[in-house]
């Protein structure tokens, strides 16, 4: 968990969401969806594995909502589970 430490200590309202993601069919995927995530304001830091088929956010849930990271990946063009 040193990540979430990391972050935490610059950011004491950091939180961390993982989100399965469905439709990936590779890398190239995995950037656009860390891209518009990371477009978004509060976001702090996206990584997303396409061979695993999930995202990790790191954010402000004073800024944003897992309701409206969700749907930034759909209107990405992919599915999304909170796990």
């Amino acid at each position: 968990m040193t990540m979430f430490n990391f972050f935490s200590k610059k950011n004491p309202n950091a939180t961390i969401v993982t989100l399965k993601i469905v439709g990936m069919h590779c890398t190239s995927c995995a950037m656009s969806i860390d891209g518009a995530l990371e477009d978004t304001e509060g976001v702090v830091e996206a990584t997303t594995s396409y061979a695993k088929g999930l995202t990790t956010v790191t954010f402000d849930p004073h800024k944003t909502t897992v309701d409206q990271l969700q749907s930034i990946v759909r209107d990405a063009g992919y599915e999304t589970k909170l796990i």
